[in-house]
């Protein structure tokens, strides 16, 4: 069987490199993050908060939760 690949002359391969590869390459460049060991810890707090399951019965019972009062307070 045979091959039906063209061969493409050097003339049609870009010379320069385009404006928007050079903006692709910088926007999506590989980085690494270091975080100390508290980072960390705040970091997953947040993320456990805002992946936390909210239902109603979750909402009613942070809103009717029950109040008590430790100590007379007196205005």
């Amino acid at each position: 069987m045979e091959n039906n690949f063209v061969n493409t002359p050097k003339a049609e391969v870009p010379a320069e490199i385009s404006v928007w590869t050079k903006v692709k390459n910088f926007l999506f460049q590989e980085i690494t993050v270091t975080m100390t060991p508290k980072q960390q810890k705040v970091l997953q707090e947040v993320h456990d908060f805002w992946h936390q399951d909210v239902t109603a019965q979750s909402m009613h019972d942070f809103w009717f939760q029950e109040i008590k009062i430790v100590d007379n307070i007196t205005l």
